[in-house]
């Protein structure tokens, strides 16, 4: 089964990071940020989850993972890897790095909602 993760450039230590990984799609957000959407076999999204926090800088960042259907939705802090279906844990982490709500979407959720 494989993985999909977004990862928002300006999240990273240093942007180059993300060559190492398998980027199967890029969108531009305004004000500098851009949007990676990679690629990971399951076997290896706990590595690669845990190299995503080794390169976040510190403050109010997120990546997110999810499988094909949805059914499987990983949130990723510096601090902790948060299964979606923990909110009370989410929103503690993310009123704590004080994250606007507005931007604790976790979009896409699943592949049939990815727009690049």
């Amino acid at each position: 089964m494989e993985f999909h993760g977004i990862i928002v450039n300006q999240s990273l230590k240093n942007e180059d990071k993300i060559k190492e990984w398998e980027v199967i799609g890029k969108k531009g957000e305004g004000d500098g940020w851009i949007l990676y959407k990679i690629r990971v076999d399951e076997n290896k999204l706990q590595d690669l989850m845990k190299e995503v926090q080794e390169s976040m800088i510190d403050g109010p960042w997120y990546a997110h993972f999810y499988n094909e259907d949805g059914s499987k939705v990983l949130v990723v802090f510096k601090s902790k890897i948060v299964d979606i279906t923990d909110l009370d844990e989410i929103d503690r982490i993310a009123q704590e790095l004080k994250i606007p709500l507005e931007q604790m979407d976790f979009a896409p959720r699943n592949f049939q909602e990815e727009t690049y």
